[in-house]
């Protein structure tokens, strides 16, 4: 990593920097899958509204599409906060390294918090999957019901 003219607390610093790196790494990723299950329920809100517009308000699934937009929020704003976290962790060991004098255990309980918040975003992901998944199966179930009914 370092060469004949790199100081060995250079290379200490650099590698002890990485490890919060890949978790910021994990996080926007995380962040942009999340963005990308807001998108869609903000498109499915927009057929809702739509639907409502017409008249067409029976048999839909509006109270489900307002958790989800919840869960998808709060998944967001925690895996930002754990990106904020991350970058604070990785400040944190480069002040603990240059002797900044804070407490020693500042950087890993940065650390332990931001995969706290990654984990409580990645379970909120979850809930709005599931709620995702029975949306999907309940506009199914709908839509045979109505196909019955036109045949019938």
């Amino acid at each position: 990593m370092g060469n004949a003219t790199t100081p060995p607390g250079t290379v200490a610093l650099i590698a002890a920097m990485v490890t919060p790196a890949l978790l910021i790494l994990g996080a926007t990723s995380l962040v942009a899958s999340a963005l990308v299950r807001m998108g869609r329920v903000v498109d499915r809100t927009r057929v809702l509204a739509a639907a409502i517009h017409s008249g067409e308000s029976s048999r839909l699934g509006v109270s489900q599409v307002r958790r989800r937009a919840r869960h998808a929020e709060r998944s967001i704003a925690l895996l930002y906060s754990a990106v904020v976290t991350f970058i604070a962790t990785c400040l944190s060991i480069a002040l603990d390294r240059a002797g900044a004098g804070g407490p020693m255990w500042f950087p890993a309980a940065l650390a332990i918090g931001g995969t706290l918040l990654l984990l409580a975003g990645g379970a909120f992901m979850v809930a709005e999957s599931r709620l995702s998944s029975r949306q999907i199966e309940e506009e199914i179930a709908d839509a045979l019901a109505r196909l019955k009914e036109t045949r019938a």
